[in-house]
């Protein structure tokens, strides 16, 4: 697994702005899961983004090469877009593949702004968890203040 990812493009599924690694905000880490419409975990997870995402306080992208149809069907079925902490994001180019060696879905990996990787997890932490991975992180100095 390579440490530091980018020239990574997506597409937001709200609005088709293209969205890449410089999009990334500066200030927090990010939390990407990279999922399938059809996986049972994903949607299982999806489920849980309303009452999961506001405790992470942080971003979430939520990443699939899948249609774009799909991904909106998807966001609707699980009302994804109403959780002003989380972006579906269309990879069009596949490009997750390219940088992270994933053979399952989802992944779930925590990012920092630069791209570097910090931590990837089996299954979707609990916020408390992913608090705890933030504050204790080597990489995250800039984030514990």
């Amino acid at each position: 697994m390579r440490k530091l990812f980018y020239g990574i493009k997506f597409n937001d599924i709200r609005n088709d702005a293209l969205v890449t690694i410089k999009d990334m905000p500066k200030d927090s880490p990010v939390l990407i899961i990279y999922f399938k419409t059809d996986c049972g975990h994903c949607r299982l997870d999806a489920e849980r983004m309303n009452q999961l995402a506001p405790a992470y306080k942080i971003p979430i992208w939520m990443a699939s090469y899948m249609d774009k149809a799909e991904l909106q069907t998807f966001s609707n079925e699980f009302k994804l877009d109403k959780i002003k902490n989380l972006r579906v994001l269309h990879d069009f180019s596949k490009g997750m593949h390219n940088w992270f060696d994933f053979k399952y879905v989802p992944f779930i990996v925590l990012v920092d702004g630069k791209g570097n990787f910090i931590k990837e997890f089996n299954v979707l932490p609990s916020p408390e968890e992913l608090e705890e991975v933030i504050r204790t992180n080597d990489f995250l100095e800039m984030y514990q203040k």
